[in-house]
């Protein structure tokens, strides 16, 4: 749990040095569509992660898409969710494969979460 909170403090507040200053409304405008198309190709935990942090980044600003994540994470810190380091992991990898140019579609996306967290992973 400390791991985490120093990783939502150091991205938090790397992203206020940011040039731009950039509100994180991006991802909230895209969450909904791509929730569900990444539910209609999979519904285990950590492929949803790393999916929907991908097909945002084809969308938003890779910073947006993980601030999101933290928060999400935060949020399941203080509410009836279960917050994971793994989560945030799954979460990145997802921003990395659309940053790196490794997924350039959603069907790439999908794939490659796919293959990084298959069903039967303990991921």
């Amino acid at each position: 749990m400390r791991k985490l909170l120093i990783l939502m403090a150091f991205t938090l507040s790397f992203s206020a040095f940011a040039e731009e200053e950039e509100l994180i409304i991006c991802p909230l405008i895209y969450a909904s569509s791509v929730k569900k198309i990444v539910e209609a190709n999979g519904s285990y935990d950590k492929f949803k992660h790393c999916a929907v942090s991908c097909l945002l980044t084809l969308r938003c600003p890779a910073v947006d898409v993980m601030e999101i994540g933290i928060l999400k994470e935060l949020a399941d810190m203080v509410g009836p969710g279960n917050a994971e380091m793994a989560d945030l992991k799954a979460d990145y990898d997802g921003v990395a494969l659309a940053v790196k140019g490794k997924a350039k579609t959603d069907k790439a996306c999908l794939a490659q979460c796919h293959n990084l967290y298959p069903q039967n992973s303990c991921q």
